[in-house]
């Protein structure tokens, strides 16, 4: 569901903006979830920070996603975006002493090589040196929040963590927003420019990346290790280039698919293993 919400995203013409409204969507989501469950919406004391910490990672996940795929192609950078998974094993084992086994070790360096070895030099990967940074950022930042959403997961219900999640990533978004440098702006045309004319993209992708986020979080729930579930989230990569092929009519997207099966064989590793 992943490249379907920054394909329904893309182009549009204020990034902080556009998420904005899909997190001010998370957030009535979540609460009227936790409403029907008959759950309450305070979390533990435990369950704050990596509230906190989630939510600074998101922030910084959006905005950096979508303002590298404002610059260039969907199927270039969304695999640099997509690599969190070696940064998570780094962090696990120099921090919390986690131990991976040499397969999985195989598994997971299969799935993110082959990720980055989608794209080719056609795709101008450094050409913008912006554009790249802005996708290493959401790389960085995807691989914060999901060590803080499984920490969270041992303490807390996924819909009332992802309302108080997307609440302060509104916040933050928001504040993002009136930071915008064309000062001469309206108030309302910094928060809401992108919501004219784009709200049914805005609404169907809170829908689906709810839907995709919430099931995460119930991976984490059953102890799943978060780097062999952003590992297998990269299957997203393979749609995401079909995507680029037949929707954004971008050249050579299909030419990368012998890259993706081996992308698919890292994945059934990771999960026999």
């Amino acid at each position: 569901m992943h490249p379907l919400r920054d394909l329904g995203l893309k182009g549009i013409a204020n990034p902080a903006s556009a998420y904005l409204g899909v997190s001010i969507g998370w957030v009535f989501i979540a609460a009227v979830q936790t409403f029907l469950q008959g759950r309450s919406l305070i979390l533990p004391p435990e369950a704050w920070w990596p509230a906190a910490a989630s939510a600074l990672g998101l922030t910084c996940y959006y905005y950096g996603t979508l303002a590298a795929l404002q610059r260039g192609h969907l199927s270039a950078y969304y695999p640099i975006i997509r690599s969190a998974p070696l940064a998570i094993i780094l962090f696990n084992w120099m921090f919390l002493g986690e131990a991976y086994s040499a397969l999985a070790l195989l598994g997971v360096l299969m799935v993110v090589f082959s990720g980055l070895l989608i794209q080719k030099p056609s795709d101008r990967l450094f050409d913008d040196p912006i554009a790249l940074g802005f996708a290493l950022l959401a790389m960085v930042a995807s691989a914060v929040y999901s060590i803080a959403d499984s920490v969270a997961m041992r303490h807390v219900e996924p819909s009332s963590f992802l309302f108080w999640v997307y609440l302060f990533v509104s916040l933050l978004l928001g504040m993002i927003c009136l930071a915008d440098p064309r000062r001469s702006a309206q108030l309302r045309t910094r928060l809401f420019e992108s919501w004219q004319g784009s709200w049914p993209r805005i609404l169907a992708t809170s829908l689906t990346s709810y839907a995709s986020y919430y099931l995460i979080l119930v991976a984490f729930q059953l102890r799943a290790d978060p780097a062999y579930v952003s590992a297998i989230r990269q299957a997203s990569i393979p749609l995401s280039i079909i995507l680029a092929a037949f929707v954004l009519r971008e050249q050579g997207s299909l030419q990368r698919l012998g890259w993706a099966i081996l992308l698919a064989i890292g994945i059934v590793i990771i999960v026999f293993q």
